[in-house]
């Protein structure tokens, strides 16, 4: 095994094996030979020119002679074999000098003669190392000793001549040695510092590698993930034209369906409650036909809002209107009296199992009616004899509601079929019993917006067992006029809560439908403000500016930093080109909803009602309403916009009630011409539509203004101030003149 030789090289400790460190010497040395041997041949040459200037006995010239032509032969020798044969020519040169020193000690017993005997060390020590040095040396001493004492000059000189050479050659090997010391020291520091460069250098080539394929790795991954942005920008429109073909389509549904079976609906309830209207009393077999037909015109108008809320709740977009309730009073017994003719019908037993004394929750209570109706009307269909029971129970800190039935029952295979969309597991049930298959979906759906479970059990001839639970409520609010809109997939955050502060509570449902990443609470009056604050922590409060000044009011009296904004929210009463609306209905319309109207505007004498639609068929149903009311009516009649208003211009009505989709002239451009003429300005307008108005253009009006009691940081402000830059945007061209239709 090499010995191994630890040196400091900077900040690294480095091996350096004495094989390499002899290696290198020997270069350093192989270097000095072509040095050395000319020196030693001038050397030579130079005695022998010295010696011919000299007149010495012929024995001691032929000596001195055969001396110096000896050491320039043997130099010349040197000179052609060293290439090949290093380690020869060195030893060569080392006793060739040996040789001249001890013939010139033989003639010359001087002492500065024998001390020539140091070229022998010095260039021994540089050529062959300190062993081959120190050999030599003795050699040398003893020789040259040995030469002057048997001489030509004869005798012995003594010892102590003799030794002060010696001394001297020790001192010269010495000095030899120690001057190399420091050669052979930097020699192995520059060999640490080499392998440390070289080291350095390959771990730098490896790094650089590593770091290449990294470089390359992330611009491969830079362009995977340009390329996955892309796609998911792609799809993001996508996605956005589908919600919004989606949304086009169920307006379109909105309207295009519920138009006819507003006048179905319409004409069979006047038929079947106010018989006594038509001249002739109908037969009883037509009672029962137009029952019949109201029955199942009901059935698909029920179908039809299950479509539109199912559509809702899978874009996220179904707010829930919350409020703390008494779930057994306002949800468990308002259903069960719902449905209790429908299983008095069947002769079905429909009981009560309430725990009462039960906490209350917050909740949307017509959204919980909503899905425990559906669970009721599912079990009254497909039950055939015995009876129903609804119970109410406190399990695990949540509100326990089950159905219980006597029905067929339900193999175990079917029951994860029993909550998907459009599933049936009784295909062998007559059409009445037939059911659209959606409603335990939304039932679902509902339960979960309100963070509860749904489930059910069932045994094939003994009867199934539906059962819901929602969880006990919080610190919430507990006033009345309370809304809150939440996205079904995202968790409650404090942070990501604004709070809506307007009379009509509709307005925080809309905002709902809009403001993504936000769940959004409303309350109608201003005095619950710094309540609902201190209870909900909201990241913002949103205001009409009729309210900002009160609101801000309410807001001083927390100790919260909380930011006001006010702008002028949408209503349906005050919209657009809708704005100073008496109401807003939405179609199939109901005679309740035509009364309650007309109490607003009702006026001793006869009232003037100008009911404006192209559909003359809708037109002859609201006339049938009015004059089912115990109050006269002067009833006039337009079938588009520009007929409503040649009329207008020679009889002004107490009401009118408008369509908005005409032919022609629409519903908002005619209210545009009414509010532009002094005389109808302004009359009353009912809007009746087959689209909700929260369907339509929504607007926000100007300025929007933000309150913070708290400058903003420069960081922040450059974030809200490029918000609103790419938002709005200048308008350099001028609008469109508005060019009514001809015709």
């Amino acid at each position: 095994m090499l010995e191994r030789v630890a040196i400091m090289a900077g900040e690294g400790r480095i091996a350096i094996s004495e094989e390499d460190l002899k290696a290198e010497v020997q270069g350093l040395r192989r270097s000095l030979l072509p040095i050395l041997w000319p020196a030693a041949l001038a050397l030579g040459w130079g005695w022998f020119t010295y010696v011919l200037t000299r007149s010495w006995s012929l024995e001691m010239l032929g000596i001195n002679t055969a001396a110096a032509l000896g050491l320039a032969l043997v130099s010349y020798l040197v000179s052609r074999v060293y290439e090949k044969h290093y380690r020869l020519a060195c030893w060569a040169l080392s006793l060739g000098l040996m040789s001249f020193v001890v013939l010139l000690a033989g003639v010359h017993p001087a002492s500065s003669i024998m001390a020539f005997g140091v070229l022998v060390i010095i260039v021994s020590e540089a050529l062959l190392g300190t062993l081959e040095a120190t050999l030599l040396m003795l050699l040398t001493w003893g020789a040259a000793s040995a030469a002057r004492s048997f001489g030509l000059s004869g005798g012995f000189i003594g010892w102590a001549s003799t030794l002060d050479m010696l001394l001297l050659y020790i001192l010269t090997l010495g000095a030899t040695w120690l001057a190399g010391r420091p050669l052979r020291t930097a020699l192995e520091w520059m060999l640490s510092s080499w392998h440390q460069a070289r080291r350095a250098l390959s771990e730098v080539q490896q790094r650089r590698g590593e770091l290449y394929r990294v470089v390359r790795a992330l611009e491969e991954a830079t362009y995977r993930m340009e390329r996955m942005n892309n796609e998911l920008l792609i799809a993001q429109r996508e996605a956005e034209e589908a919600r919004a073909l989606k949304a086009r389509f169920a307006a379109m549904v909105s309207h295009e369906i519920r138009s006819p079976l507003n006048l179905i609906l319409g004409f069979s309830r006047m038929m079947a409650l106010f018989p006594e209207r038509y001249e002739e009393p109908l037969p009883k077999c037509y009672h029962e036909d137009v029952d019949t037909i109201y029955r199942n015109s009901q059935h698909l108008l029920a179908l039809l809002d299950d479509i539109l809320d199912l559509s809702q709740i899978e874009a996220q977009r179904l707010p829930l209107v919350k409020d703390r309730i008494d779930l057994e009073e306002e949800v468990v017994k308002k259903t069960v009296t719902i449905v209790q003719p429908l299983a008095a019908r069947k002769g079905l037993a429909l009981r009560e199992e309430l725990a009462g004394n039960l906490p209350t929750i917050v909740a949307d209570p017509v959204r919980l009616r909503q899905a425990l109706l559906n669970l009721l009307t599912n079990a009254v269909r497909f039950t055939e004899r015995g009876g129903i029971t609804v119970r109410t129970a406190l399990q695990d800190g949540k509100l326990l509601v089950s159905v219980q039935d006597t029905g067929p029952g339900i193999d175990a295979k079917d029951l994860p079929k029993l909550f998907k969309e459009f599933s049936q597991v009784h295909l062998t049930q007559t059409r009445e019993q037939g059911g659209s298959g959606l409603g335990l979906s939304i039932s679902k759906h509902l339960v979960e917006l309100h963070g509860g479970e749904i489930w059910a059990e069932s045994k094939v001839g003994v009867g199934t067992t539906v059962s819901f639970t929602i969880p006990l409520s919080g610190s919430e609010p507990t006033g009345a006029d309370f809304v809150k809109t939440e996205d079904a997939r995202r968790a409650f955050s404090p942070t990501k809560t604004c709070l809506v502060v307007h009379s009509s509570l509709d307005v925080a449902k809309v905002l709902g439908r809009y403001i993504e990443g936000y769940r959004v609470m409303g309350i109608a009056q201003v005095n619950e403000v710094s309540a609902v604050v201190e209870q909900i922590r909201p990241r913002a409060v949103i205001a009409s500016h009729d309210a900002a000044e009160s609101v801000a009011e309410q807001l001083a009296k927390v100790p919260y930093e909380v930011p006001l904004i006010s702008c002028g929210l949408p209503s349906p009463e005050d919209q657009g080109p809708l704005r100073g609306l008496l109401s807003y209905i939405t179609k199939p319309i109901l005679p309740e909803m035509v009364m309650t109207i007309m109490n607003k505007v009702a006026k001793e004498g006869e009232t003037t009602v100008l009911l404006v639609d192209d559909d003359p068929d809708a037109v002859r149903l609201l006339e049938t309403m009015l004059t089912a009311l115990p109050h006269p009516y002067r009833i006039l009649k337009a079938y588009d916009g520009f007929q409503a208003l040649e009329l207008m211009e020679t009889v002004v009505p107490d009401v009118v009630f408008l369509d908005l989709l005409m032919p022609g002239l629409d519903g908002e451009q005619t209210m545009a011409r009414m509010r532009a003429d002094e005389r109808l300005r302004k009359v009353p307008v009912v809007v009746v539509s087959g689209q909700d108005w929260a369907a339509g253009q929504i607007k926000l009006r100007m300025p929007l203004i933000v309150r913070c009691s708290r400058p903003l940081d420069m960081d922040q402000g450059a974030r809200c101030l490029q918000a609103l830059l790419d938002v709005f945007s200048a308008r350099y061209l001028p609008e469109p003149e508005f060019a009514p239709p001809s015709g």
